[in-house]
């Protein structure tokens, strides 16, 4: 079943409230599959999200959607952690 990017952000607590998803999406710091998403971009199981927070980049793999907010013990059924770096700020600017 496919969701809202947002809100699987928010339901699975990669970040903690929908209005930060929203505005991360809105800013391209978002890419679903690759490809830059916007806040209604459709998430279903088997997709890869790559959220950028400030110098932080982290890669996850949808694992089931949720249609509430998840608890902390059961989000390892729902989202996979991937891949996570910490990118260098610009110097020569």
């Amino acid at each position: 079943m496919a969701m809202r990017l947002d809100r699987y952000l928010k339901n699975v607590g990669i970040v903690k409230r929908r209005t930060l998803a929203k505005r991360l999406a809105d800013e391209g710091n978002v890419e679903v599959n690759e490809r830059t998403a916007k806040p209604s971009t459709e998430v279903s199981v088997g997709d890869r999200i790559q959220v950028q927070i400030g110098m932080q980049i982290t890669e996850y793999e949808v694992l089931d959607t949720a249609e509430r907010p998840v608890a902390k013990k059961k989000r390892e059924e729902y989202v996979r952690l991937l891949n996570s770096e910490r990118v260098q700020p610009l110097d020569d600017l």
